[in-house]
């Protein structure tokens, strides 16, 4: 398989190449642009294919013109095109069907929050789309190069949708492009508020003020539908091209 996109593959998913584009654009002016470490996938819907971006760029250097497109057994990481962090990827997809992108970056207030042993709670609104969906880990296993370790990711995050990996960074996973864009640039905001409010002493968040609980459930059911998704969306999308 070649590993550029032809004209007809863009033709195809060209609404998902915008958004996988776009992805880029946001981490890279919310903060999360991690040098050659980061990465966005996509992957093709009902397929075992992805898109990845040219190993060795930054964010804000992806264009079309490096956008890549890799099978699941990332035959074009070993010729160089693709991350071999790329693995990782690979296996929360294989364990999770309902994951449609993937996003790993490496913010400074992430990995502070982290290294300050902090235990996400969400301390404003938006952050309520997270609520329970964020699992901690505190292992180090070296250089994220094997599926193996991917798997081994996926036993913990579970279900959810953050895993934060102390003094590395963050994993971001969602049903479309949008959905695990928007929930890294939140869960960023909710680190660095938080870590603000630590220096304070203790932290309240929403789970201490509510009566029901159930109230959580529904603030994130709202939060989380395609419609708030989207709006969101298109306002990071302004801000990232402004």
């Amino acid at each position: 398989m070649s590993y550029l996109l032809d004209a007809k593959t863009l033709d195809l998913h060209s609404a998902l190449v915008s958004d996988f584009l776009a992805g880029f654009s946001i981490l890279d002016q919310d903060g999360q642009n991690s040098g050659i470490a980061g990465h966005i996938t996509a992957r093709i819907k009902d397929s075992e294919q992805v898109l990845g971006h040219q190993y060795g760029l930054a964010f804000d250097e992806v264009d079309e013109q490096a956008v890549r497109l890799t099978d699941f057994d990332l035959e074009e990481a070993a010729q160089g095109q693709v991350s071999p962090s790329l693995a990782f990827h690979i296996a929360l997809y294989r364990a999770r069907p309902d994951i449609g992108a993937i996003v790993h970056t490496h913010p400074d207030q992430v990995i502070a929050f982290s290294a300050a042993n902090g235990q996400f709670i969400p301390v404003f609104q938006s952050a309520l789309m997270l609520h329970d969906q964020v699992v901690h880990y505190t292992d180090y296993d070296g250089i994220v190069e094997s599926e193996a370790l991917g798997e081994k990711f996926a036993r913990h995050l579970g279900d959810r949708q953050i895993l934060l990996l102390k003094n590395h960074g963050l994993i971001s996973v969602g049903r479309s492009v949008r959905h695990a864009v928007c929930a890294a640039v939140i869960f960023h905001q909710n680190c660095h508020i938080q870590l603000e409010a630590m220096k304070a002493g203790s932290v309240q968040g929403f789970s201490d003020m509510a009566d029901d609980p159930d109230i959580l459930l529904q603030a994130s059911a709202f939060l989380n539908r395609d419609r708030i998704i989207d709006m969101r969306w298109d306002q990071l999308v302004r801000r990232a091209l402004a």
